[in-house]
């Protein structure tokens, strides 16, 4: 495994389980938060599959999700793990370096990706690639349908509200999905079942950002 990436999901860092609590406390405070779905969570590992709004959106994800195993988020190499404190730091909040090439994961990438599931972590991943506005989803990338296939693991779809303005007591909206289990017959071919997988998240978060509020 990667030297920058935490080994252990089930004994998270002091500092993860430490800004994860403080993290959650805050948003609760300073925004009015509706979660709904919590009993959707499946049994680890899983990867969790969420909409795009903005740099901030895990703030509003990872807290409302055990804190044990670990939830895992991927940070550009050369952006991100640019000075030494980052690199020291970001590991011990559960995010590791990938060096993407056109959109796609690299080769140490993906071996961790994998290596995470194999262990028993969480991995949150935004398939859209790029910030999403209103709404509408951005086409979903494929490499979350590989991941789910071929690691086994289900897909637990969430879809956030409100985060692309935010304002001291603004509402925001966290919907977890029932999970989406990557049980597609086996006679397809990969590239029909990656589609097929792929299809029935952007079909749960979208329904999910169309619901009405309460």
């Amino acid at each position: 495994m990667d030297p920058l990436v935490h080994p252990e999901p089930y004994h998270p860092p002091p500092l993860y389980r430490f800004l994860r609590r403080l993290v959650g406390w805050l948003i609760r405070v300073v925004f009015r938060v509706s979660v709904t779905g919590l009993e959707n969570i499946p049994k680890p590992p899983f990867i969790i599959a969420a909409n795009h709004r903005a740099w901030y959106d895990s703030a509003f994800i990872i807290p409302f999700f055990p804190e044990r195993p670990l939830i895992y988020t991927m940070a550009k190499r050369e952006t991100v793990f640019n000075r030494d404190w980052k690199r020291r730091l970001l590991p011990m909040i559960g995010v590791f370096p990938i060096s993407p090439n056109k959109g796609e994961l690299d080769e140490q990438g993906l071996r961790t990706v994998y290596q995470v599931l194999e262990r028993g972590g969480v991995m949150l991943m935004f398939p859209e690639g790029r910030y999403s506005r209103g709404r509408a989803l951005r086409p979903l990338k494929n490499g979350i349908g590989y991941f789910a296939l071929q690691a086994g693991v289900p897909i637990c779809p969430v879809a956030v509200r409100g985060t692309e303005m935010l304002r001291p007591f603004s509402r925001i909206d966290v919907t977890i999905g029932p999970p989406i289990r990557p049980d597609v017959p086996a006679w397809w071919d990969l590239s029909r079942r990656v589609a097929s997988v792929v299809d029935n998240v952007r079909t749960a978060i979208t329904t999910a950002l169309n619901r009405r509020r309460k």
